[in-house]
């Protein structure tokens, strides 16, 4: 029981911290939704956020990203990354492109706030991997912005120009015209710069047509510009232009009373250009260089040397301090480098591409070859195979037609023997029928004659045959009585054919062999008959005897034409 209470208290617990979670999720998602119109109401309910409910990573970075976020649109400079740090580790293998961008976008401005320009840039070139059609163009606008800004910072005036067009492009693609006209002052200042005045000339038609679309600053800005290039023309244009400036910007504070002095100073108007430098003291002016050196040549022209000399160190100390810094900075060269690593990791990936094709290619062919080749062997064996099949058709063919040869020739023989026997019958019943013959002789032609009728019938009857084997087995089961009977059957049935014989100085065994010969018998049985393996001997002797030629006329064929002759 205490196991289960306590698994119930354990699914409680984390029930409890789910729906924590849920609740600080769907309030970042809120927060999320506002930040970019209401920052300030975005960063006071963040900070009131109690971290504790921060439970997953997820969460934890969610909120470092708003956070950072809230604290750069309120104009709150952080100069550690141990805020975003959390975002960046997590954004880095998970969430979105927009989410990985911004986590990187806002580190880089975290350094650029430190004054750390080569990792701000390394950031800000990574952030820049990850712009797709996800990612807010607005903020897609200010990385480029912020690049601008780095690479002015170290007098890269072309890169930053290039960024500058760029921020330009995306925050007229998202139809923001007051970030849009800031940029385009951006681009002034820079061909101002690069000394282009004509691209200068075209950028401020833009601003001048937009007029009622510009902020009190960016009205002070465009005045500034156009003072400043007033310097060069007639006095006239100077005193004009500075009197439409001062009338355009009520505000004070928002005068750039740097350009206002160097006016007054082409005007000759001394008093009044040093009243100038001390209003921009006054409204939050930093002495840096520009101040100092526009400082140093009024305190000549007003003959107070020293002060002037005194301003033109400060000012040559400042601008080395600035240009070796600047000199020393890498950040110039970051996007080149980080741009030749992303092309060299193109180049190697092509060459893994291209060697895995040539891989996948080879172990294609590889394959291809075996499919033939097993092919080219399922061909060879089925060849042999119907080679085979075809030698057994045609030996099956070849038995078959020797089957029905030999068969044709059995029954050829078959019907030779039973035309035979029925001549033998005819004769026997003949014999019979002589009264004078002897008894012996006539009690062995009445067996013979029962014998051959037994044939006969076996030839119309199946169930005969095995009677007729039966009672040949046993007529014939002594061998000379039955070569006696047949002689002495052949004796009457054939007097001449046997007269013939004795002629011929045959035995009366051989005549009993020779008559075995006529009513059917070959060598071969005569042989196997009468157990006389000498037969072939007795063949020859009878040859001779008949002089029938060696290599002539075989023997039971040459006796069986003399038993005809004699007969007839």
């Amino acid at each position: 029981m205490r196991y289960i209470y306590s698994i119930f208290i354990f699914l409680l617990m984390l029930c409890a911290c789910n729906k924590e979670a849920s609740e600080v999720g769907s309030l970042l998602n809120g927060i999320e939704a506002y930040i970019e119109e209401h920052p300030e109401e975005a960063l006071k309910v963040l900070e009131c956020v109690n971290r504790e409910e921060l439970t997953t990573r997820k969460l934890k970075a969610k909120h470092s990203l708003l956070y950072s976020m809230a604290l750069d649109k309120n104009y709150i400079d952080v100069t550690t990354d141990s805020i975003i740090a959390p975002a960046v580790n997590y954004y880095k293998y998970h969430g979105t492109d927009e989410e990985r961008f911004k986590s990187l976008y806002y580190a880089g401005r975290v350094y650029q706030n430190a004054g750390n320009i080569e990792a701000a840039m390394e950031k800000f070139v990574e952030a820049e991997r990850y712009i797709s059609n996800q990612v807010d163009k607005k903020i897609v606008a200010r990385l480029y912005k912020a690049k601008m800004v780095a690479y002015r910072d170290v007098f890269d005036y072309p890169s930053a120009l290039e960024q500058a067009q760029t921020a330009a492009r995306y925050y007229l693609s998202a139809k923001d015209s007051i970030r849009y006209l800031n940029a385009v002052n951006d681009i002034i200042v820079l061909y101002s710069l690069l000394e282009d005045k004509e691209s200068e000339d075209q950028y401020l038609a833009i601003l001048s047509s937009n007029m009622h679309l510009l902020s009190t600053s960016q009205i002070s800005r465009y005045y500034g510009i156009k003072l400043n290039r007033s310097l060069e023309g007639p006095v006239e244009n100077i005193q004009n232009t500075l009197k439409d400036y001062l009338a355009a910007t009520p505000d004070e504070s928002m005068v750039n009373w740097i350009c206002v002095a160097d006016a007054y100073m082409a005007l000759n108007d001394y008093q009044s250009a040093l009243k100038s430098l001390d209003s921009y003291i006054i409204y939050g002016g930093q002495q840096d260089l520009t101040y100092y050196w526009t400082a140093a040549a009024l305190y000549e022209k007003l003959g107070r040397y020293a002060e002037a000399l005194s301003l033109y160190k400060e000012y040559l100390y400042e601008s080395d301090h600035t240009t070796v810094a600047a000199v020393k900075s890498d950040a110039k060269y970051i996007e080149e480098r980080f741009n030749a690593e992303i092309k060299a990791i193109r180049q190697n990936l092509s060459i893994i591409i291209i060697s895995l094709t040539l891989i996948i290619i080879a172990l294609l062919l590889v394959i291809i070859y075996q499919r033939m080749k097993k092919v080219k062997e399922e061909k060879r064996i089925q060849k042999i195979r119907f080679d085979e099949e075809r030698k057994v058709i045609v030996g099956a063919k070849e038995q078959v037609e020797a089957q029905y040869v030999l068969l044709k020739e059995e029954k050829e023989e078959t019907e030779r023997m039973f035309t035979s026997l029925k001549s033998e019958i005819e004769q026997l019943k003949k014999i019979r029928k002589d009264k004078s013959i002897d008894k012996d002789i006539l009690a062995s032609v009445e067996q013979r004659l029962n014998v051959l009728n037994m044939f006969i019938l076996a030839e119309l009857s199946d169930s005969f045959e095995k009677i007729a084997y039966n009672e040949l087995g046993k007529l014939m089961e002594n061998r000379e009585e039955f070569l006696e009977s047949t002689r002495k059957t052949f004796m009457i049935s054939h007097p001449k054919f046997m007269s013939y014989l004795r002629k011929q100085n045959l035995t009366e065994w051989e005549i009993g062999c020779c008559c075995l010969y006529c009513i059917g018998f070959n060598g071969a049985e005569i042989s196997e008959y009468l157990n006389r393996k000498a037969i072939y001997n007795v063949n020859s002797t009878i040859r001779q005897k008949l002089n029938i030629p060696k290599g002539g006329t075989q023997i039971d064929v040459f006796l069986t034409q003399k038993m005809k002759e004699f007969h007839l």
